[in-house]
């Protein structure tokens, strides 16, 4: 799950891989008109065939997951305030803070 500074209520679901990263990734957003004043249910369900990216119980992204594709091993989950760059766009100059809040992160195996 991305989230974009310039774009505080579109959420995307991106997928970064050899071949698919930078301006080339395996993405698709939705719109999230509280994303910045409520707290939502952000879930990715990943098994051999597919991975799915979810809000609040919503489906808006699918990948095929096949044999030879690089999700098939054991990966780790990042978290960050990305700012910036092509993606994230220009920094406001009054900019002081940014917050990320997380109530709770499941891995279920």
């Amino acid at each position: 799950m991305e989230e974009v500074g310039n774009q505080p209520n579109v959420i995307h679901g991106t997928l970064h891989y050899p071949g698919n990263s930078g301006g080339n990734a395996n993405t698709n957003s939705t719109s999230v008109p509280t994303a910045q004043s409520d707290f939502h249910i952000y879930s990715v369900t990943w098994s051999a065939t597919s991975i799915k990216f979810y809000v609040d119980g919503t489906m808006y992204h699918s990948y095929a997951n096949v044999a030879s594709s690089p999700f098939n091993a054991n990966f780790f989950l990042i978290m960050n305030v990305a700012m910036g760059g092509n993606f994230g766009g220009n920094i406001d100059p009054a900019f002081t803070q940014s917050t990320m809040e997380v109530d709770y992160v499941k891995v279920y195996q």
